[in-house]
């Protein structure tokens, strides 16, 4: 989610009053270009106004043209000698471009030098709860709803916190207390989704995830979501299409690959499932079934060697698994003596019977 502060930026510090806020980008109200047209027009008259600057880069932000934005920020510090304003502008920019550990350092500087700002206070909770300092993440969101006690990005970000603690329950109640204030607020609908869909109230969970998915058609974790809900609707071609959808937004997203995979080796599309299982291994090395999955793959697809190292990962983690031993050896005796494909096949026949 992108969020940005959505006024001038013309002192160090501001009153709680005129306070800069954390926006939703899907959700401004007022006309980019227009604000952009303008901007433009003033810094043609004032090329030495470093606020001017700060306001374009936050403009541009809104516009999702990050690189623009950087130049702007990067200007605007420049020309205000490093006021706390303009590093709270460059540390939203750097992390909107997926550079938290550049962004960190600025959002504390502009801290240290007497910024306080709501805003600024949920950014440095998010920048923690990155590096998965919880304690550090909810410090900041505390102080930032100190200044704004029913803001709807306090809200929903110490949902966030809590939930990345493990504390759900605390989590699903802020995230509601975000949508009190903000109805159309999409990414705690995201949320509420997940949480309520893992602990098996798929009913409960639909409205919030279908608003979220009208909202923003283009997130991964909801289509992976939709796909749990058809499962659970038992309508698993549209389940797979969903999880494809998912995969085709976000390569990496695991889970989604691995119940990919899962189905694609029940249906005997072997190659496939493996394409899918193999892409997920770091986060499922340690899963004794998906490891089984994983071995059964490549050894449908002939890669016994690999199929005989996935076994002996399933042992080592988890020494009870002792079925995972005729496995081995039958790949040892394969590996050993490879046999032509017609005996194979019969081979696994009275294995499965």
């Amino acid at each position: 989610m992108l969020v940005v502060l959505s006024v001038g930026l013309a002192s160090c510090a501001t009153e709680e009053g005129s306070r800069e806020r954390m926006v939703d980008l899907q959700q401004v109200k007022d006309d980019p270009e227009a604000q952009l047209q303008n901007l433009n027009i003033a810094i043609e008259n004032s090329r030495r106004d470093g606020s001017l600057y700060a306001r374009r880069a936050v403009v541009l932000l809104q516009k999702g043209e990050l690189e623009k934005a950087l130049e702007d920020a990067e200007e605007a510090v420049r020309l205000t000698k490093n006021e706390p304003a303009s590093l709270f502008v460059k540390a939203q920019v750097l992390r909107a471009m997926g550079k938290p550990q550049e962004a960190l350092p600025l959002a504390l500087t502009a801290e240290r030098n007497s910024y306080q700002s709501a805003s600024l206070y949920v950014l440095l909770s998010e920048l923690y709860l990155q590096r998965k300092e919880y304690d550090k993440a909810m410090e900041y969101i505390l102080k930032a709803q100190e200044l704004s006690p029913v803001d709807e990005f306090v809200f929903y970000y110490k949902g966030r916190v809590q939930e990345a603690s493990g504390d759900s329950a605390e989590a699903v109640r802020n995230y509601k207390l975000a949508l009190e204030q903000a109805p159309g607020f999409m990414q705690p609908q995201r949320e509420l989704a997940a949480i309520l869909i893992d602990k098996g109230a798929y009913a409960e969970a639909k409205p919030y995830l279908m608003h979220a998915l009208s909202s923003a058609p283009g997130d991964a974790k909801l289509w992976y979501n939709r796909g749990l809900v058809y499962q659970q609707e038992q309508r698993q071609d549209s389940a797979v299409l969903a999880y494809n959808k998912a995969v085709s937004i976000n390569d990496t997203l695991s889970a989604a690959h691995y119940r990919l995979g899962v189905h694609q080796l029940a249906q005997g599309y072997d190659f496939e499932a493996m394409e899918h299982l193999e892409k997920v291994y770091k986060v499922y090395r340690n899963n004794p079934e998906y490891l089984v999955k994983l071995a059964t793959a490549f050894e449908r697809n002939g890669l016994y060697t690999k199929a005989l190292s996935m076994y002996q990962r399933l042992l080592r983690v988890d020494p009870k698994a002792t079925y995972a031993n005729r496995s081995i050896a039958r790949l040892k005796y394969r590996i050993a003596r490879p046999m032509p494909d017609s005996a194979a096949v019969r081979l696994q026949e009275q294995i499965e019977r």
